[in-house]
């Protein structure tokens, strides 16, 4: 489901704009939308459903904002920040893989 380059890209188009433990809002870059073959944010809307630890994920087209709120025993607060400024793609894209739901 994630990979390198779908992890990179949105890592390059969030900023962290508020972050309390279990709840993390991120402001999206516009420019994301020429990456739409690559990653389709909108799809973020579906994740609590599909990883583990994920309660809820929101995204405000007019803010321009994605809001995650999770499980803090599930995802250490750090991962969140580290999505928006680290370069560990590939480890970013195992985490999440390795949480996703069975069917």
């Amino acid at each position: 489901m994630f990979n390198e380059k779908n992890i990179e890209i949105l890592s390059a188009h969030i900023t962290v704009v508020h972050h309390v433990k279990g709840r993390i809002r991120y402001k999206i870059d516009p420019k994301i939308q020429s990456f739409k073959n690559e990653i389709n944010i909108e799809a973020f809307e579906g994740l609590d459903k599909k990883i583990d630890g994920i309660r809820q994920v929101s995204i405000n087209k007019l803010a321009k904002s994605l809001t995650i709120e999770y499980s803090h025993t599930v995802f250490e607060q750090s991962f969140w920040e580290e999505l928006a400024v680290s370069k560990e793609y590939a480890q970013i894209a195992e985490k999440l893989n390795n949480l996703i739901k069975g069917d």
